[in-house]
C-alpha cells in the first residue's frame, strides 16, 4: 500500500494536459514549494506528512484530508516524496471499515 511514484517532469506533462489553460512553469512552482515544504517537515493539520502533489493545488495537508480517502495506492506522489509512509513516527490511518471490523 502506498503512492505510485512519478518524477516532477512527467506529472507536470500529464497535469497541464488534464488541465487545459494551465502553465507548466507555474504548475511546477507549486509542485516545487510543496516539495520544499515536505522537505523541511512541514506536516498536516492532523499531524501526517503532506501529500506534496495534493498540497500543490489544496494547501499543505496528508491525502486523507485532502482526499477524504486513506488508500493512496492509485494516486500519484512526487518519487521524492514516497518514503512517507517508511518515515518513523508516521501511522497509518486506517480506514473506517477496518475499525468497525474490530468492534
Amino acid at each position: 500500500m502506498g503512492f505510485v511514484p512519478i518524477e516532477i517532469d512527467e506529472h507536470i506533462r500529464k497535469f497541464v494536459h488534464r488541465n487545459k489553460g494551465q502553465k507548466p512553469a507555474e504548475a511546477r512552482a507549486r509542485v516545487q514549494r510543496a516539495l520544499r515544504d515536505y522537505k523541511a517537515g512541514i506536516r498536516c493539520s492532523c499531524g501526517e506528512p503532506i501529500w506534496v502533489l495534493g498540497s500543490a493545488e489544496a494547501g499543505n495537508a496528508c491525502f486523507t484530508c485532502i482526499t477524504g480517502d486513506v488508500d493512496p495506492s492509485d494516486d500519484y506522489e512526487i518519487a521524492e516524496a514516497c518514503d512517507k509512509w517508511a518515515a518513523p513516527g508516521v501511522a497509518r490511518r486506517r480506514d473506517y471499515r477496518e475499525e468497525a471490523a474490530e468492534t
